[in-house]
């Protein structure tokens, strides 16, 4: 197993949580979530010089926040794919700290 692989696990584990759990629960969260997606819109700029600099994550509502995190981590996921020696550790250290602190 990869740390790509890695990656994809913990996305799909805080995904799965963040869509399975109640919403005032996951409203707890929502800062955190925000964070975690910015920072990945942010490694994958860094990767695809497609994304404009000025691009920011909009502040979500609780009920897509999931959603916005699974498409924002597939995006990352599938340029890192294309660069071999990407380093994939910041996503990754940031997904495992959200799905820990999730409620």
């Amino acid at each position: 197993m990869t740390e790509i692989d890695d990656v994809e696990t913990e996305l799909r584990r805080v995904v799965d949580r963040l869509t399975s759990m109640p919403l005032a629960k996951a409203e707890q969260s929502l800062d955190m979530t925000h964070h975690a997606a910015a920072l990945i819109l942010e490694q994958t700029r860094l990767i695809d010089p497609m994304i404009p600099a000025g691009a920011t994550v909009p502040r979500v509502s609780v009920s897509a926040a999931g959603a916005q995190l699974a498409v924002l981590g597939n995006d990352y996921l599938e340029a890192v794919r294309g660069m071999p020696n990407a380093q994939v550790t910041p996503v990754l250290d940031e997904l495992v700290s959200l799905r820990r602190s999730l409620p």
